[in-house]
């Protein structure tokens, strides 16, 4: 089960003013609003089973940096949320890109084994399979959800789990 280490709230009140009434959090500067990258791609493979002609929508799914999601949306704020994310405790952000990234090469991953699916006669354990991947994205968006909302994630993805998706992020490029 992870277990969540709070952290000290960010004492600067120029950070405190500038995030009342926005959904940025102010102890740690970042914004859920960057998880729905990931929930549309999370709700799209949990509808392949039954619906295998979305695998194309899939496989259409690019990672996304926090900046470059901010900078592309229509979130109200932003330009303060891309701001807010540069002041961001060190630690915290090295924290939150690792979870990103894991989560992103195991989309990757999902993304690879969609590929060799036939959508016309998808195979036995398909269901199976999604439903194994799908249960990691959750525990990892859960991860990051836990880090932009206050805490630190004391236990992380197994070693297995973080390698194999570093790789898979390092054969990409």
């Amino acid at each position: 089960m992870t277990q969540v280490q709070t952290i000290d709230p960010v004492t600067e009140t120029r950070w405190a003013d500038r995030l009342q009434g926005t959904n940025i959090n102010p102890v740690t500067l970042l914004a859920t609003d960057y998880l729905n990258h990931f929930n549309e791609v999370i709700m799209l493979v949990e509808m392949v089973p039954d619906m295998p002609d979305m695998i194309e929508e899939v496989l259409a799914w690019e990672p996304k940096s926090y900046k470059a999601h901010f900078a592309e949306s229509g979130f109200r704020d932003k330009d303060l949320a891309i701001e807010a994310f540069d002041a961001a405790p060190d630690d915290l952000r090295a924290q939150f890109d690792a979870l990103v990234a894991c989560l992103d090469g195991n989309i990757f991953k999902a993304q690879q084994m969609l590929e060799t699916v036939d959508a016309e006669a998808p195979g036995p354990t398909l269901a199976e399979d999604v439903r194994v991947a799908v249960g990691k994205f959750q525990r990892l968006v859960e991860m990051i959800s836990s880090v932009i909302n206050g805490g630190t994630v004391k236990d992380t993805p197994d070693d297995n789990e973080t390698s194999s998706a570093q790789a898979d992020i390092d054969a990409m490029f």
